[in-house]
């Protein structure tokens, strides 16, 4: 016993003089780790303090990094609100930020998600630059070549030269594709299913804002196990690679747009014999309209491809059933060609139909939709810029979509002003058409007449185009411009 315990000093304890001197002796030659002598205390914190500093400044350079990724994180839409604010930064009293070890990884991963899907989206841009002559030729002899319907085929063009998607545009589409699939799809389930018991996507838009609420007021949180589905959806393998090619069915756009004065019904002929054929692999056909509004492909002929051709999808839900009355047949191709190797190599197609005046006014009405959803409709041209500030196009927008009774009488508008188009151009309606031109006045919204009628937009366009080919410099690849 004595032995066990002959280290431990009993304070408190009247000790001989002679016992004082033979502690003074031991704690002189095997000094006490607990009461370390000065000539210890200069010493060890000297180590301590080096390595000490070593990790300070490691975990600094660590936190400066991964605050510089949560920047790029947020600026590049890989995450929504709700993720971004589970993921932010706490601030210390010095100022600093700092990250948990889980914050870190995840914003670590999904840093090297976006250089991935930058990747990718280059790789793709160079694939549909050198295929887009071949594709363009091809499918012209699907409808007859230049003496026939293929003189009406259209692809998009840049500086007056047809163009594959770009990279950054193809970057857009994927990010929004991993946004609605795998966040949305599988990562808001987390909460979403605490909170109701059912996915995300079931949810109803007051749902979803309380599922938004409950996780900014704290009430809800991620776990260990709620980080690994985060890990597992910022996967950069072979499939996550594959996956996101798959997402982008519209390297090669392409547009027939047929005059008035030809028959709509021919490109349904050739369509169908060359899907009927094998020369032409349609996968997916949508034929967006609405109700009482003709589509460009007849619902026959698509039912027709789709008997005939096991593996066509026809979408036929709500989607292609647009509100506003958008008309316009969309397809999607898988096209093969030969690269310059003589190697045979799929390319992503998608094909347009639709009429030259509804044409037109898809695309002048698509001031609108920029406009809501923030694009930068100036394009940096301040001469431009100051034309939309003048005529207040940006303020009338907001007006209308910012009023529920306004939006629904202009959705009204929309919808008369295409169906109108479309009976005007069928044979069948023309003669029994019973109505005049829908104006706007009559939808209840005469004070935006000046800037929001068809007319009004078609006018606002053409000046814009002048603006833009007088005033606006070349753009170049890989300009950030969201469609």
């Amino acid at each position: 016993m004595i032995k066990l315990f002959s280290h431990i000093s009993f304070r408190g304890i009247p000790q001989k003089e002679s016992d004082k001197n033979t502690e003074k002796v031991k704690t002189t030659t095997t000094p006490n780790t607990l009461e370390r002598t000065p000539s210890i205390d200069t010493f060890v914190p000297t180590v301590e303090t080096a390595s000490a500093a070593r990790a300070k400044k490691a975990n600094a350079l660590t936190q400066a990094q991964t605050l510089r990724d949560y920047e790029l994180v947020k600026k590049e839409g890989l995450f929504n609100d709700e993720l971004l604010f589970l993921l932010q930064p706490k601030t210390t009293a010095s100022g600093s930020k700092t990250f948990t070890p889980n914050q870190t990884k995840i914003i670590n991963l999904a840093a090297k998600k976006i250089s991935f899907y930058k990747g990718i989206a280059k790789r793709l841009e160079t694939s549909g630059t050198e295929s887009i002559d071949r594709v363009i030729k091809d499918i012209k002899t699907v409808f007859g070549g230049e003496k026939n319907y293929g003189k009406y085929l259209k692809a998009r063009s840049k500086n007056g030269k047809p163009t594959s998607k770009e990279a950054v545009s193809i970057y857009n589409k994927i990010t929004k594709e991993f946004l609605d699939k795998k966040i949305n799809g599988e990562v808001m389930n987390i909460f979403a299913k605490r909170l109701y018991q059912k996915p995300y996507k079931l949810l109803d838009k007051t749902e979803k804002e309380l599922v938004k609420l409950s996780i900014m007021d704290g009430d809800v949180k991620l776990d260990s196990r709620d980080y690994k589905v985060l890990e597992k959806v910022l996967g950069t393998s072979k499939k996550d690679y594959e996956e996101a090619v798959d997402w982008i069915k519209d390297l090669i756009g392409l547009r027939m747009i047929i005059p008035e004065d030809a028959d709509m019904n021919k490109a349904a002929e050739y369509l169908t014999k060359a899907i009927l054929s094998g020369k032409l692999n349609v996968t997916r056909v949508s034929n967006y309209h609405s109700k009482h509004i003709y589509p460009y492909i007849s619902q026959d002929t698509v039912k027709l491809w789709k008997q005939s051709v096991p593996g066509i999808e026809l979408v036929q839900s709500n989607a292609i059933r647009k509100k506003n009355g958008y008309t316009t047949t969309q397809m999607n191709i898988l096209h093969e060609i030969k690269d310059k190797n003589g190697k045979v190599r799929p390319v992503w197609v998608e094909l347009q139909i639709r009429s030259e005046q509804l044409n037109k006014i898809g695309q002048i009405e698509h001031l609108i939709y920029d406009i809501l959803a923030n694009k930068n409709i100036g394009k940096n041209i301040p001469e431009l810029e100051k034309y939309y500030e003048t005529i207040g196009i940006k303020k009338a927008v907001k007006e209308v979509f910012g009023n529920p009774t306004k939006e629904n009488a202009y959705v009204d508008y929309e919808r008369a002003m295409y169906s109108w188009i479309r009976h005007n151009e069928n044979p069948k309606s023309k003669a029994i058409l019973s109505y005049d031109k829908p104006i706007l006045t009559e939808f209840g919204l005469g004070e935006y007449e000046h800037l929001l009628s068809f007319e009004s937009l078609d006018r606002i366009d053409e000046t814009a185009t002048l603006l833009k080919a007088k005033y606006g410099k070349p753009t170049h690849t890989g300009t950030k411009e969201k469609k």
